[in-house]
């Protein structure tokens, strides 16, 4: 019997009604309320690392805190595989940033082990095999828990409903998985920042979290341009991007003396605003804009929002992770993102005409990992 979208989540429905309190919560979860939220401490830990050593959370910690993310299996998640090259490649710079770094799945030490030294992986990889640390932080994927054990009586339903959220991602070596996410810990292990996403495909690259954490020190290169009323310095977060990876475009503007540019909330003028060109493979997330001051024009008895300092726009972009967007992608070796920055700028005396101010990035593409994990046993 075919299943329709339509019909499947009918017997969803049927079936979650008749099931347990945690299967109904399990399909409307908001991941932005999950675990510890900024401000909270988080749960302690002792866990195996891949090379057997237990490790603490404070045996991970750096100078100024750590970064903590969980991950759903270094063993069979394509977008985690990726995610732990990432920060390998970035652990280094956290080190520099004062902070350590430790990952947590549900992976065998066995499996952590393998897939360590067929990657070159050197952080701590932890091994919480029965998902007790992950339950304490309270980011146990409940949706994958509910489909794979429904308390419906008709046996069709249930197998109908597995059915559906198995393909929907869920099956069963997902039990005991996390929702991933990263969580950015002082040295108290108190959240200063936490990062998690609607969709198990999406990552934040480690580059683009430096970002929004306003660590400066970037590597990528950048492009320098001027006009007449500012100077704008922007660059990629990332040199390279994989499907999945949510990553950032850097703004930093400067106006010149005298001048100032309208934030949002100014009325009858156009805020500076980065508008970029459609692409089938990037979703664009709201930008990001700092604090803005209030600038005062006495001859007119306005009162308007405004950047006189220089300030920083962060847009975030994602590239599609599904399978169709890879195997479009796959011949690829660069992606160019187009757009332009446009504004209206004013002095003490005079407003100019708006601006449009073209710009381009490109970033290269890097594939998604789905090497397979070579491993002592199967999970």
């Amino acid at each position: 019997m075919k299943l329709t979208t339509t019909c499947a989540m009918g017997i969803l429905a049927a079936a979650l009604f008749t099931a347990s309190p945690s299967a109904q919560e399990a399909r409307r979860v908001d991941v932005s309320k999950l675990g510890p939220q900024v401000g909270a401490a988080v749960p302690d830990f002792s866990l195996p690392d891949q090379h057997g050593k237990t490790r603490t959370l404070q045996s991970v910690m750096g100078p100024k805190g750590a970064m903590i993310v969980f991950y759903r299996s270094a063993d069979w998640c394509p977008y985690c595989k990726t995610q732990l090259l990432d920060l390998q490649a970035q652990y280094a710079t956290l080190q520099k940033d004062g902070l350590g770094l430790a990952g947590i799945s549900y992976d065998s030490q066995e499996i952590l082990s393998a897939f360590s030294e067929q990657h070159g992986i050197t952080f701590p990889l932890l091994s919480d095999v029965s998902s007790a640390t992950i339950k304490r932080y309270g980011i146990l994927n409940t949706v994958a828990e509910a489909g794979l054990g429904p308390s419906g009586k008709d046996p069709e339903v249930i197998a109908q409903v597995k059915l559906y959220v198995s393909a929907n991602g869920a099956n069963e070596r997902q039990r005991g998985i996390p929702f991933p996410g990263t969580f950015v810990v002082d040295r108290n292990g108190r959240v200063k920042a936490r990062f998690f996403e609607d969709s198990y495909t999406v990552r934040n690259t480690v580059s683009s979290i430096r970002v929004k954490l306003n660590e400066a020190e970037t590597t990528v290169a950048a492009t320098k341009v001027q006009t007449a009323h500012l100077d704008v310095t922007t660059y990629p977060s990332d040199a390279a991007v994989a499907p999945g990876n949510r990553f950032s475009l850097v703004l930093r503007i400067a106006p010149h003396a005298g001048m100032h540019v309208y934030a949002p909330g100014a009325a009858n003028y156009r805020i500076v605003e980065l508008k970029l060109l459609p692409d089938e493979y990037l979703r664009a997330q709201a930008p990001a804009y700092p604090p803005s001051e209030i600038y005062e024009f006495k001859p007119l008895k306005e009162r308007v929002p405004t950047y006189q300092k220089p300030f920083t726009l962060v847009q975030e972009l994602v590239l599609d992770g599904q399978a169709s967007t890879r195997n479009a992608l796959k011949d690829r070796t660069s992606l160019t993102i187009g757009g332009a920055l446009t504004y209206q700028a004013c002095d003490d005396r005079l407003c100019y005409d708006p601006v449009t101010l073209p710009l381009s990035w490109t970033v290269a593409l890097k594939p998604i990992i789905t090497e397979a994990t070579t491993r002592p046993a199967t999970r």
